[in-house]
């Protein structure tokens, strides 16, 4: 659910700081289509229709803008958002930081520092004591300056590299056998769901704590309904979870350019798909074809059931409109030996965790558990 924040306007001689409302929502949307991340292939993040009813997978949302005083266009925005995640094991509301986009005439100046002194009033009503923060790795300007200990800015403790591969959908691959049966969830198997995803996510850092009501009409995940989900039973019990989750309808990427080394093998492997009947991939100007591997919960961290859970999602996509299907696994993670069954387009990142003065002694009771983060929540 996204709310109003109470925090005041920070003006300066150029710019204003203020908290975005919904007269802001098309400006917003604007402003993210203007936003290029840069890399071997370019791209755009965007919310279209609505941005804050895209918002809502993040829990509660605050949006700080900077609006040039003169004009009143957006000109720099970054997200605030809290939802209950598992801390040491126990269920503990925490923040993301998300959304940090600047126009690059203003990337040299003070907007950046500015937009901190508003995120630091944000943080005045003590919901959370910690933050959680993703910054991709070809984003050097980001891990440049906010995440360097610049004076004035909070603290960013770098918790180790994501992984965050494109899983080429290609043919069809054997099913893997682990001594369970695999079945389409549904509304009828949401209560064993959620507490499998819930026994899987208090054994990681950071990960969402879940509820049925989020998989209802108007839950916090929106556009995924419960028979996205493949489930393992074993002895009557769902031991595993894994969720494909298409996110097109209102959060999208768009492909703005390619470097000229990929560029150029673009229309050649679009006409070899075309034979083979693959998807082709997005051209410049398009919107990137793929779903989240989401929500992927094993009992024990069994690494044969999680395995052939993620095999099942990934043969029941191949022969749709899919060119990836994206998730997100930490440096640590038993589940990144999966990938090995794969064919991946690979990206990295890095993930923080983002703390004032009154949230260091937090920070610092964090426990070894391996932080998790959600590829469909970036």
């Amino acid at each position: 659910m996204t709310v109003a924040l109470a925090a005041p306007p920070v003006s300066t001689s150029r710019f204003q700081l203020r908290c975005a409302g919904r007269a802001d929502e098309a400006e917003l949307r604007a402003l993210l289509r203007r936003s290029l991340i840069p890399g071997d292939i370019s791209v755009t993040f965007e919310r279209e229709p609505d941005f804050f009813d895209a918002c809502v997978i993040h829990g509660d949302t605050q949006v700080g803008i900077g609006c040039d005083a003169e004009t009143g266009r957006i000109v720099g925005m970054g997200t605030r958002s809290i939802a209950a995640a598992f801390v040491n094991g126990m269920r503990h509301d925490v923040g993301y930081l998300a959304d940090l986009r600047l126009e690059p005439r203003h990337r040299n100046g003070t907007l950046v520092a500015r937009g901190y002194r508003l995120l630091r009033q944000m943080h005045a009503d003590r919901r959370v004591d910690m933050y959680t923060t993703v910054i991709f790795a070809s984003n050097q300007l980001a891990l440049g300056t906010i995440a360097s200990g610049r004076a004035g800015l909070p603290r960013y403790d770098d918790m180790g590299v994501v992984h965050c591969p494109g899983i080429n959908v290609r043919g069809r691959k054997p099913p893997i056998a682990a001594g369970c049966e695999f079945r389409r969830g549904s509304a009828a198997m949401l209560d064993e769901i959620v507490d499998c995803l819930n026994r899987h996510n208090a054994r990681r850092q950071f990960a969402p704590v879940h509820s049925v009501a989020d998989f209802g009409p108007g839950g916090r995940w929106k556009d995924f309904a419960p028979s996205d989900f493949h489930v393992a039973v074993r002895n009557k019990r769902v031991v595993g979870v894994a969720g494909v989750w298409d996110q097109r309808r209102f959060k999208q990427t768009r492909i703005v350019s390619y470097a000229p080394h990929l560029g150029a093998a673009v229309p050649f492997v679009n006409a070899l798909r075309r034979l083979t009947g693959g998807p082709r991939y997005a051209r410049a100007g398009e919107y990137l074809r793929y779903a989240f591997l989401s929500f992927v919960a094993v009992d024990d961290d069994d690494e044969s059931v999680c395995r052939a859970l993620v095999r099942a999602a990934y043969n029941d996509q191949v022969g749709r409109d899919r060119v990836y299907l994206l998730m997100a696994v930490h440096e640590r993670d038993p589940q990144l030996r999966l990938l090995r069954d794969y064919s991946i387009t690979p990206f990295q990142a890095r993930l923080f965790c983002v703390s004032f003065e009154d949230g260091a002694a937090a920070v610092a009771a964090l426990d070894s558990r391996v932080p998790h983060v959600e590829a469909a929540l970036l």
